[in-house]
């Protein structure tokens, strides 16, 4: 039974990687430094229905091979790392995808994720005023994130059925 459990939270986690992956490469709007997506939304969902590490690895791996695939090596690692820590706030254990803890934890991802690039940009920059500029973006990046993950969750919250199979709970 242990096994069975195993390998569909494997499963869910390379389903959930698969997503943020797609929805950060293929449904962008470049910026002057790199593309606002939609990605964050499957950030957070993966989040919200994964245990940790799982769905740090979900959404670090996700988005770093976005990165990968759309010529922004440089920004892997630094990709890996941001979305891996807007997990972190997130609760699988809830009832429900959309509750409390997961939207003050949606509030946090924006920070950590406009913090987390900037900081980046800072170190590929090698100044801390420059990477300033993509602040604005990133923050409309994660709000717009945000509320394509409350539409997704509340879609998947209004029936127990589909709620049940995106937890792993049948």
């Amino acid at each position: 039974m242990k096994t069975n459990k195993t390998i569909l939270t494997l499963t869910r986690t390379a389903l959930c990687a698969a997503l943020v992956f797609v929805l950060t490469s293929f449904l962008k709007l470049p910026t002057a430094t790199g593309y606002v997506h939609l990605g964050d939304s499957a950030v957070c969902l993966a989040a919200a229905i994964l245990p940790l590490p799982y769905s740090a690895i979900a959404a670090g791996l996700g988005a770093g091979l976005a990165d990968l695939a759309g010529g922004y090596v440089s920004w892997m690692p630094i990709t890996f790392i941001i979305k891996a820590l807007m997990t972190l706030a997130f609760t699988n254990k809830s009832a429900k995808i959309l509750s409390v803890r997961n939207i003050i934890a949606l509030v946090c991802a924006i920070l950590i994720n406009a913090a987390g690039y900037w900081l980046g940009g800072s170190i590929l920059a090698g100044n801390l005023v420059a990477p300033l500029s993509e602040v604005p973006s990133n923050l409309m990046q994660g709000f717009i994130g945000g509320i394509f993950f409350c539409v997704f969750a509340l879609a998947i919250d209004s029936d127990k059925s589909v709620a049940d199979i995106v937890k792993g709970r049948k």
